[in-house]
């Protein structure tokens, strides 16, 4: 697929920096128009008005901008994620693009819901105003550019530059990195998926200039539990790294994706293991 310019919505973020740099170097030829929330807020109209000035059908726009469910669960929250999709979508409607690859989440499935069986045609069910609002928003940019128009739906993304310090492998390698307890939510023993950053770089590099469109699932299909990463950090640590446990506040429940689609589309793609990816999380960490 020919492009003259790529648009990077949220170019400084954990996601969108390796973005930035990955496009850099890959495609030196095209135009890369990166915009982070200090140069356009997107949650007001007049800002994101200005992206008709790069808008058009030579380019392909990746979307990582978003409050992250990190700063809180809220409404309010939930609001401006859908304001931004809302303000981004009535710029698309006067100045339509080749491709649009959104960030969703696989939050839309549902944080609370058991299932290790998640594709693509599973009935979304969000359980949270993250997910919700990821879903909303995949729902009016489908609408507004029916054609070109991808949603990727990733279950938890870790690796170097992920200053989060959540719950799941780089907040785990950061507490062990610094000498700090690591604390699992029971046992431990919730069946995940975790993906490598630079895993889901090399993909959406690749989506941008494929003729994909519509929802997929950015997972290896391969589950991971938390005690599983834990121990992982653990047997890297030079010395004795401290786990402690507290009680649940939920039930526990599974998660597992199959990713048939993906596959499918990149058939040669391989994903780092668990332990590769904690081990070039944890040394850049080291190098800080």
């Amino acid at each position: 697929m020919d492009l003259r310019r790529i648009v990077l919505l949220g170019n400084t973020g954990f996601i969108g920096s390796h973005l930035e740099a990955a496009f850099r170097s890959q495609h030196p030829d095209l135009d890369l128009a990166a915009f982070s929330i200090t140069d356009l807020d997107l949650t007001l109209p007049q800002n994101a008005e200005k992206l008709g000035a790069v808008f058009d059908e030579d380019s392909a726009v990746v979307m990582t901008a978003g409050v992250k469910r990190q700063w809180g669960d809220t409404l309010d929250a939930f609001s401006q994620n859908v304001s931004m999709a809302v303000n981004v979508a009535r710029v698309l409607q006067r100045h339509p693009v080749r491709r649009l690859v959104f960030f969703s989440s696989a939050a839309v499935y549902g944080e609370e819901n058991h299932d290790e069986q998640i594709t693509e045609d599973t009935p979304v069910r969000p359980t949270s105003y993250y997910g919700a609002a990821k879903f909303a928003s995949e729902c009016v940019f489908r609408k507004t550019l029916p054609n070109g128009f991808v949603a990727m739906r990733p279950p938890l993304i870790y690796g170097p530059g992920d200053t989060s310090r959540s719950y799941g492998p780089a907040g785990f390698v950061y507490a062990a990195a610094h000498g700090e307890p690591i604390t699992l939510w029971g046992e431990g023993d919730e069946k995940r998926e975790f993906v490598f950053v630079e895993d889901i770089v090399a993909l959406v590099t690749r989506l941008v200039f494929s003729n994909f469109s519509g929802v997929i699932n950015m997972a290896s299909g391969r589950q991971c539990t938390f005690k599983q990463a834990v121990e992982i950090v653990s047997r890297l640590a030079p010395g004795k790294v401290a786990i402690n446990s507290r009680p649940r506040s939920k039930p526990k429940v599974d998660h597992g994706f199959r990713n048939e689609r993906l596959a499918a589309l990149f058939p040669n793609f391989r994903f780092h293991s668990l332990e590769d990816g904690i081990r070039k999380t944890r040394a850049a960490e080291l190098t800080k």
